[in-house]
């Protein structure tokens, strides 16, 4: 983990890494950068994910990435060419589409991060799956590294392969796309009986409408009242105040989840646009007549 220098204003750098793919670990720390960006935080999302990127997809801005990091890194364009505008608080660093972490020169990338993160409150650093080159470097960079858990056994064991070491005292799991369906390998309750209790920052459920909007390219969207804005207000307050939140409080995330992904999932019925009878009148009329 890095050394702060504090003769210079710098941004908490924060990454987010898993054991194995598929755990919705970009989603969450899109979704996150967009909660801190409407509490007025000025933050910047980085794709770290170098040759397999998607959060430009999660976020509608595929057709706007004509550069990425290794670009910036490299001296092809500046700043201002590669960061996007995501909205007023929030700003968004492709990551390279052809290269791997392997190629990277981390000088490199260590220079890219001094340029710009005196202008941020917070950057997001959304990690490559697995080990290798990203995850090591996530770790030197990072004030704190998240690590993502999905609900099955798999996820758990390769995420618990991740904290050794030293720097396991900057490191806590988030739990993420828990529900109560019974759809799930394992239980909320039966994942926090194998982990210690102190190292868990947030269990996040799983939501049809984070999901949806994040295929859409438009997770943006999302709605702040909703179970996975609840989350993560209590995921960041549990971060940045040290402080465990009860298994009741998460579990209560868990129920107002499965409720509004009921809602969801429920078919929208709506009037057909020719002849419908009305029963008073005894007659037909048009409806949505142009």
């Amino acid at each position: 983990m890095r050394q702060r220098q504090e003769a210079k204003r710098m941004a908490e750098i924060v990454s987010f890494a898993s054991g194995k793919g598929g755990v919705g670990k970009t989603l969450l720390t899109a979704a996150l950068g967009i909660f801190l960006s409407r509490k007025g935080k000025k933050v910047l999302l980085i794709d770290g994910d170098m040759g397999m990127r998607n959060m430009d997809l999660v976020l509608g801005l595929e057709n706007e990435c004509f550069y990425h990091v290794m670009d910036l890194a490299e001296g092809r364009c500046f700043a201002k060419d590669v960061i996007l505008e995501v909205n007023d608080h929030l700003d968004f660093l492709p990551a390279a589409q052809n290269d791997t972490w392997e190629t990277v020169f981390p000088a490199a990338m260590d220079t890219v991060l001094e340029d710009v993160e005196d202008k941020y409150d917070y950057i997001l650093l959304d990690c490559p799956a697995g080990r290798g080159e990203g995850i090591r470097f996530a770790e030197h960079l990072s004030d704190h590294m998240f690590l993502v858990v999905a609900p099955s056994w798999a996820s758990k064991r390769n995420a618990e392969r991740l904290m050794t070491g030293p720097r396991k005292r900057y490191m806590t799991y988030v739990l993420n796309q828990f529900s109560l369906s019974g759809d799930t390998q394992i239980s909320l309750t039966d994942m926090l009986e194998t982990l210690d209790e102190e190292s868990v920052s947030a269990a996040i459920p799983y939501t049809e409408e984070a999901d949806r909007l994040a295929h859409q390219g438009e997770l943006s969207d999302f709605s702040e009242k909703g179970a996975l804005g609840e989350a993560l207000a209590l995921f960041w307050k549990s971060y940045k105040e040290e402080k465990q939140i009860p298994l009741s409080r998460w579990k209560k995330l868990l129920w107002k989840a499965e409720e509004e992904n009921a809602r969801e999932k429920a078919p929208v019925k709506t009037a057909p646009a020719g002849l419908s009878w009305h029963s008073g009148s005894r007659s037909y009329k048009w409806q949505r007549r142009r």
